[in-house]
């Protein structure tokens, strides 16, 4: 056992004297993460997408009506409304920063009262598509609306009007006036809304929560950084070949599994500090519950151990270290692909997904996000667990194996 921890101290004592490569391995995955979260999480603050910038000379009861439509649940989140000057609207539109500007002109409420020809100027932005659509859609919506409001009621709105210039319009005109509209609404209402149908509604049952999509890449970042380290780390076998300091180990074959562990378990703390990093700034950005975060950290940890081992396998069983370095080069990336760092398991087709949740980093990656997105903790199963911990055995064997069949010999 005094060999395994020496190995394990000498290996320690080694690795962090490269600074640069830790660096390296933690910062690539960082800035990964950085812009794929930005992208995501961008637009995702609560606020509408586009901004109606409205210019009202006649500010009136019947003007303030086109702002208050947009300012309805569903077309809130899309178009926000910012009263201006018409100064400052060509400004802002011109700039670009806005999706449309428009102007209602002095005596509008009058004009559509009194049935005369009116024109609001509507200008939109040109660098954008469907806001514009979407604002042009509105108002003309709005304006139809006053339309055959005024060909309904046209009669009955003139009264109104005369009667708001008297200082006390007697009642029989104000109850006369009422009478008249609701004897139109009545003919009205059956051609408006025929009852033709009897609606049963049946609500749905309630959804489960989605989990925030900028979460679903948290995962794949940490496997992110595990894949590049245990890929550096793994390359350690043959800088200590070249040095010529394995061949002694070949003369006492009972300490090759005490190097090859030793080897394993200084990886495992590097993997525990890089994964452990990465994690925890996911949980500090997600607001994740920290009952989860042990788990998770031990879960990368011996995941990591597992890594390691398969990339110092394939490492020693290239016959030179430049074909070793090439061939976990070109390994790794395609891994990356298809294993969910870059893209969310989710997010990928299901034939690809199906093949990704094969790999051994595509297969962490699923365990962990099942982890972190469920509603308690320690919920990968022991037979995910088992699955790793054969990775790690199967991995470690063939580095032993290796060793005693010529690796160590220069």
């Amino acid at each position: 056992m005094s060999f395994l921890f020496a190995t394990f101290k000498k290996d320690l004592a080694r690795w962090r004297q490269d600074r640069v490569a830790f660096l390296i391995w933690l910062g690539i995955p960082f800035m990964i993460g950085g812009l794929i979260t930005a992208m995501v999480d961008g637009d995702d603050d609560g606020g509408p997408m586009g901004t109606l910038l409205i210019a009202d000379l006649d500010d009136t009861l019947v003007s303030g009506f086109i702002a208050a439509a947009f300012g309805q649940d569903e077309l809130n989140n899309l178009i926000g409304t910012q009263s201006v000057t018409v100064e400052e609207g060509t400004r802002l539109i011109e700039a670009g920063d806005a999706s449309g500007f428009l102007t209602i002109p002095a005596g509008f409420q009058d004009a559509l009262l009194n049935d005369t020809p009116v024109t609001l100027t509507l200008v939109t932005n040109p660098s954008q598509t469907i806001l514009p659509g979407i604002i042009e859609d509105v108002v003309g919506v709005l304006l139809d609306a006053g339309f055959y409001l005024q060909a309904a009621f046209g009669a009955e709105i003139a009264e109104i009007g005369d009667a708001a210039e008297l200082t006390a319009p007697p009642d029989i005109v104000v109850s006369g006036i009422a009478v008249n509209i609701q004897d139109k609404a009545e003919r009205l209402g059956p051609m408006l809304s025929p009852p033709l149908l009897d609606l049963t509604i049946v609500e749905p049952p309630p959804a489960e929560p989605q989990p925030d999509f900028a979460l679903l890449f948290l995962p794949g970042v940490v496997l992110m950084a595990l894949m590049f380290s245990s890929q550096g780390l793994s390359a350690d076998y043959w800088a200590e070949r070249d040095a010529g300091t394995l061949r002694r180990l070949v003369s006492t074959p009972g300490l090759l599994s005490r190097f090859v562990l030793g080897k394993a378990l200084a990886a495992g703390v590097f993997m525990t500090l890089i994964g452990g990093l990465t994690l925890l700034l996911g949980f500090l950005y997600h607001e994740l519950a920290w009952n989860k975060f042990l788990p998770s950290v031990i879960w990368i940890a011996f995941s990591g151990i597992g890594l390691f081992a398969w990339f110092s396998a394939l490492q020693m069983l290239a016959p030179t270290s430049k074909a070793a370095n090439l061939f976990t080069t070109i390994l790794i990336f395609p891994l990356l692909m298809m294993g969910g760092s870059f893209f969310p398991m989710e997010a990928l087709p299901d034939w690809l997904a199906a093949i990704g949740r094969l790999s051994p980093n595509g297969f962490v990656v699923e365990k962990l996000s099942g982890e972190l997105t469920s509603a308690s903790a320690w919920t990968i199963s022991s037979g995910a667990w088992s699955i790793v911990a054969a990775m790690v055995l199967s991995g470690l064997l063939i580095c032993t194996w290796r060793l005693q069949t010529g690796f160590a010999r220069k």
